[in-house]
C-alpha cells in the first residue's frame, strides 16, 4: 500500500517551481537547482550553501544579479 501511495504522489503532477536563474547571483558560478531560496515569489538557485547564506542575509544586494 505504501508503494502505491508513493507512486500515486510521484505521478500526480505535483510541480515544483524551477529556479529563475542558471547562474549563482552571488558567486557567478553555475547554480544548483537543489540549493534555493524564495525571493519576491521566485525560486533563486545558488552554487553553494555559503552563497545562499550571503543572499539570505542581504537579498537586495544580490537580487540585481539574478540571471
Amino acid at each position: 500500500m505504501k508503494k502505491l501511495l508513493c507512486l500515486a504522489f510521484a505521478i500526480s503532477g505535483v510541480a515544483y517551481a524551477a529556479p529563475a536563474n542558471k547562474t549563482c547571483p552571488v558567486g557567478s558560478r553555475p547554480a544548483r537547482a537543489d540549493i534555493t531560496s524564495t525571493y519576491n515569489g521566485k525560486e533563486i538557485a545558488f552554487c553553494c550553501n555559503n552563497c545562499k547564506k550571503k543572499f539570505d542575509a542581504d537579498p537586495a544586494k544580490y537580487a540585481g544579479n539574478v540571471k
